[in-house]
């Protein structure tokens, strides 16, 4: 499965010069818990909503937000996506594409990914277990 599969469409962006109370109306007003800092159609930061708990509504984005921000193409394995967040511990990656910002990757989108098999949970079967060569004997259930 490839991150395009998977990732938000919708990104919600900010410009470095709104403050952090315009991004904690955001974070409220559409449920998420990171966004992309945009200056003049170029990313140049993240911030997430856990990294602002002690900071005043008006303080500016610029001076809180993570400048260097990890992107992953929109043809990237989910594997190689989820190993870039756990080795770097980042919640999102912004998918980038041909230099412009396509979509964000987020925990949460690879949790409800991997919790869609719950729903469907593998039948118990009998397996036929060969103790030597020759007839099978001995059925397990598994």
């Amino acid at each position: 499965m490839r991150v395009r599969d998977v990732m938000s469409a919708k990104v919600r962006t900010v410009t470095p010069d709104e403050t952090i109370g315009d991004a904690r109306e955001t974070f409220r007003r559409y449920d998420i818990d990171q966004l992309v800092v945009v200056q003049h159609g170029a990313i140049v930061g993240i911030i997430a909503d856990a990294h602002l708990r002690d900071v005043p509504d008006d303080a500016r984005i610029n001076d809180h937000m993570v400048r260097h921000v990890t992107t992953i193409a929109p043809d990237a394995t989910l594997r190689k996506a989820a190993g870039m967040m756990a080795g770097q511990a980042i919640g999102s990656l912004p998918v980038v594409e041909n230099g412009k910002l396509v979509g964000i990757l987020t925990t949460a989108d690879l949790l409800t990914l991997l919790s869609k098999g719950s729903t469907h949970p593998a039948m118990n079967r009998k397996r036929q277990i060969l103790t030597r060569r020759g007839m099978r004997k001995r059925t397990a259930v598994f």
